[in-house]
C-alpha cells in the first residue's frame, strides 16, 4: 500500500496529512515546532510526532512509517545550509522530499496553478508563482525578518508595555492584558532570550486591545496592515491575480485590507500539507524518470 504524508512545519507547530494513493485522507497529526533554523533536531522530532499521530488516527501502528513517502514543507528551508542539514537526516520513511513551507502552501492553495500566498503566522513569508517562476519575499526568520507576524506583534507589544511601565511610553491596555499580575521584571526575564513562538503567544492581546480602542495596539495593527498590503501589492505586480492568506495573523488582518486588494484574495483550495503531497508525488515521478533515463 502506497502512503503519502504531507508536512507543514513552522515555528509554532507541525501538521501532517496522511493520504492513500487515490487521494483519500486517512488521518491527520500534529507536532511541536518544526522550523529547523531554530532547532533542527526538534524539527525532526516534531515531524515524527505528527506523522505517528496521523498513522495512529488512521488506525495504523508506528511501524507503518517505513511505508510512507513524506513531503515536508518547512520554514527556513530556502537557506542552503538548513536544507543540507535536513537532507542529511537518517529518516525512517520510504522516501523524503523537502521543500519550503512557502512552495507547499502555494501548491496547496492553488492546486499547482499560478498564484500567491502570504503567510503571517508565527513568522512572515510570501511567495508568488507565475509560469513556473518563483518570487519569494521574507522568510529570513525572527527577529530580523518577521514584520507583521505574530512574533513581531508580540515583541512590539512587550516593548510598549515595558516603556509604559517606566512612563517612557503611552499608557496602553496591553499592560494589563500582558502583565496579568506579573511585574515588568518578570515579563522581561521570561522573554529577554525567548524565541519566536513565545512572542507569538502575545499577539492575540494586540488584537483584543485594538478592538477595545487602545491607541498603541491599533497603531501596531495598522503598521502590520500597511506592510501586508505592500506585500500583496508586490505579488500582484509580479503577475499573479489570486493570493491566499495563511496564518492566524493574516486572517485577522483580512477584514481591514482595502477593497482593491481584497478582490485578489481567494480561499485556499487545499492546505499546505496537501500541497506538500502534490510536490512529493511530482518528486517521485521525477526520480523514477531519472532512473529510467540516466542520460
Amino acid at each position: 500500500m502506497t502512503l503519502y504524508i504531507g508536512i507543514d512545519g513552522g515555528g509554532s507547530h507541525c501538521r501532517a496529512l496522511l493520504q492513500d494513493s487515490k487521494g483519500k485522507i486517512l488521518g491527520e497529526g500534529w507536532g511541536g515546532p518544526a522550523n529547523p533554523v531554530n532547532d533542527a533536531e526538534l524539527a525532526k522530532q516534531s515531524i515524527l510526532e505528527a506523522c505517528n499521530q496521523a498513522l495512529s488516527n488512521a488506525g495504523m501502528d508506528s511501524d507503518s512509517i517505513s511505508q510512507c513517502s513524506v513531503g515536508a514543507g518547512l520554514s527556513g528551508l530556502h537557506l542552503p545550509y538548513i536544507y543540507d542539514v535536513m537532507n542529511a537526516w537518517n529518516h525512517p520513511f520510504e522516501f523524503l522530499s523537502l521543500t519550503t513551507d512557502l512552495h507547499a502552501a502555494v501548491a496547496g492553495a492553488h492546486q499547482g496553478k499560478d498564484g500567491g500566498v502570504l503567510i503571517l503566522g508565527t513568522g512572515f513569508s510570501a511567495m508568488a508563482i507565475k509560469n513556473k517562476k518563483q518570487f519569494a519575499l521574507g522568510g529570513m526568520g525572527f527577529p530580523i525578518n518577521a514584520k507583521a507576524s505574530g512574533s513581531w506583534l508580540g515583541l512590539e507589544a512587550i516593548k510598549a508595555v515595558l516603556l509604559a511601565e517606566d512612563e517612557l511610553g503611552p499608557d496602553t491596555l496591553l499592560t494589563r492584558l500582558i502583565l496579568n499580575k506579573k511585574s515588568a521584571i518578570e515579563l522581561a526575564q521570561q522573554t529577554v532570550n525567548a524565541g519566536a513562538s513565545v512572542f507569538a503567544k502575545y499577539a492575540p492581546f494586540v488584537f483584543e486591545a485594538a478592538d477595545k480602542g487602545d491607541t498603541v495596539a491599533n497603531e501596531l495593527i495598522n503598521e502590520a496592515l500597511d506592510f501586508a498590503a505592500h506585500v500583496i501589492a508586490r505579488m500582484i505586480n509580479f503577475g499573479v491575480a489570486n493570493i491566499a492568506l495563511v496564518g492566524s495573523v493574516a486572517h485577522a488582518l483580512y477584514p481591514r485590507l482595502p477593497q482593491h486588494l481584497k478582490q485578489h484574495i481567494i480561499s485556499q483550495h487545499g492546505s499546505p500539507q496537501a500541497g506538500a503531497i502534490l510536490l512529493l508525488q511530482q518528486a517521485i515521478l521525477n526520480k523514477h524518470s531519472a532512473q529510467k533515463d540516466p542520460q
